[in-house]
């Protein structure tokens, strides 16, 4: 039992990693191409500072690399598995969208229970 708590535990502090808005984007950027923090400051409007700790904590999750090159640091994705899960994400999404939508449709064509007063 200890190790499927282990397991969740793990699942869990991945998908922390991915539940800002910020870190999202950073990950839809270093998945077009490996960037450095001054790049990825400028494409979401955020200071280098905020950048680094959201990179850190990318990092720390296994989700980003960073590549010393001199002075600069290059991030990346570790793996295409990091945008496949957004992507199987974005999907479940747009499901749930679209059954919302559909019900809601189906709601429209459903008697009133009351009829609305006329004036």
């Amino acid at each position: 039992m200890k190790n499927e708590t282990v397991r969740y535990a793990l699942f869990s502090e991945v998908f922390a990693a991915l539940a800002h808005p910020k870190r999202l984007e950073i990950i839809h950027y270093l998945g077009e191409a490996q960037k450095n923090a001054g790049e990825l400051a400028e494409l979401t409007g955020l200071s280098k500072a905020n950048i680094s700790q959201h990179l850190s904590v990318l990092k720390a999750r296994g989700l980003v690399h960073c590549d010393k090159c001199g002075t600069f640091c290059h991030y990346r994705l570790t793996s295409p598995k990091v945008l496949e899960t957004c992507e199987i994400v974005r999907e479940l999404i747009l499901d749930q969208m679209q059954t919302n939508s559909q019900l809601q449709e189906a709601l429209q064509n459903v008697v009133p229970l009351r009829q609305e007063r006329r004036k």
